[in-house]
């Protein structure tokens, strides 16, 4: 007969048998513990060990435990972090802008703010149309508005959404918006440096973390590493300008095609960039699934904090949300009217443009 060990969840009570990995007890045992990659590498089951002991699926000096690794070996307390619950609200498009060759801009007007952390994603269900997941994010320019998400969503050849943004969807069209999901939140009361690795769409929610990241503390280091295809995809040059305002903030803008308009524009993949990481970092990553779990085994070889929610396609109508636009002028000086950051609302509900894939 198994040796039963009790396991504490946030203060809660259960029981379990010893050896069991401690994602499939939690799911088999109806603990709602979030998960995605299942290799110990996304970083979205990572749970604080309180006390007790597991097998597996931590480093040695770190409380934090990947659940889909770690086996249950010995009475256990762990906490999992609050995050807002998933609501659904019908909601209706306020208007569409063409950003980018390949990226509309979709803004969605909610009867009511939304409550949710940057980072995070929402489903999207325009009438007559399948559901997707973009994430929602700060204004690229201006101040926010507490009940306007905006998303950025690339046109995807034969996309059975996007193909219709700005034709059949059109202002004034119904949208029910569920969520926020995802584990890939900012994290606050972080002292040390904050690097975030973006490729295509994935820079929506890493813009999100960066806005929260220097509201909390202004002083604080940030890398922020932004990859597009090409160069009249680096549309989100006036966000990257609002950055460059920060003397604390390094950014390095690449493309994957060649290019020769700037040599500030690096080439290569976002891992050849990467900053030498240590165990004080942590590190936010949205994009390809490639490049999010080789950013992932990177920060996990140093030691380093990784928290990603990858991109996953779905065949032929998935709708990845990105943020590409166009680039002319982004290093130059802020234009007269731009807008710096802004505490205007609180970041939960403030930051409100989504670029994020369909999950």
């Amino acid at each position: 007969m198994p040796k039963i060990c009790k396991v504490t969840i946030n203060n809660e009570p259960f029981l379990a048998n010893c050896g069991e990995l401690l994602l499939d007890w939690a799911l088999m045992n109806g603990v709602d513990l979030p998960h995605d990659c299942r290799s110990g590498i996304c970083g979205a089951c990572r749970v604080r060990k309180v006390d007790g002991q597991v097998f597996g699926g931590h480093s040695p000096g770190d409380d934090m435990i990947h659940a889909c690794q770690a086996r249950i070996v010995s009475d256990l307390e762990i906490a999992i972090e609050a995050a807002p619950e998933p609501v659904a609200l019908s909601a209706e498009v306020a208007q569409t802008v063409q950003l980018a060759p390949d990226v509309v801009g979709v803004d969605i007007e909610l009867p009511k703010p939304l409550d949710y952390l940057p980072g995070q994603y929402c489903k999207l269900q325009f009438q007559g149309f399948p559901a997707r997941s973009y994430s929602p994010t700060y204004p690229l320019e201006g101040p926010p508005h507490d009940r306007i998400l905006h998303f950025h969503i690339r046109k995807v050849t034969d996309g059975q959404v996007s193909s219709a943004l700005g034709r059949e969807i059109q202002p004034g069209h119904r949208v029910k918006l569920t969520g926020p999901y995802g584990r890939a939140f900012f994290r606050k009361d972080h002292p040390g440096r904050i690097v975030l690795v973006a490729s295509g769409t994935g820079f929506a929610p890493m813009w999100s973390v960066a806005v929260a990241a220097i509201m909390e503390q202004p002083q604080r280091e940030m890398v922020f590493i932004v990859q597009a295809r090409s160069i009249r995809s680096l549309y989100m040059h006036a966000a990257l300008c609002r950055l460059a305002l920060f003397p604390n903030v390094t950014l390095l803008p690449m493309v994957s095609e060649p290019q020769q308009i700037s040599h500030a524009i690096q080439s290569g993949r976002p891992t050849d960039h990467l900053p030498k990481l240590t165990p004080d970092d942590v590190v936010y990553t949205a994009g390809a699934p490639a490049m999010t779990d080789a950013v992932a085994r990177i920060a996990k070889a140093a030691g380093a904090r990784c928290y990603t929610d990858p991109f996953v396609q779905e065949a032929r109508t998935v709708e990845q949300t990105g943020l590409m636009s166009r680039l002319t002028g982004w290093l130059s000086e802020p234009k007269s009217g731009s807008v710096p950051l802004q505490p205007a609302a609180p970041m939960p509900r403030g930051m409100a443009t989504v670029g994020a894939g369909s999950r």
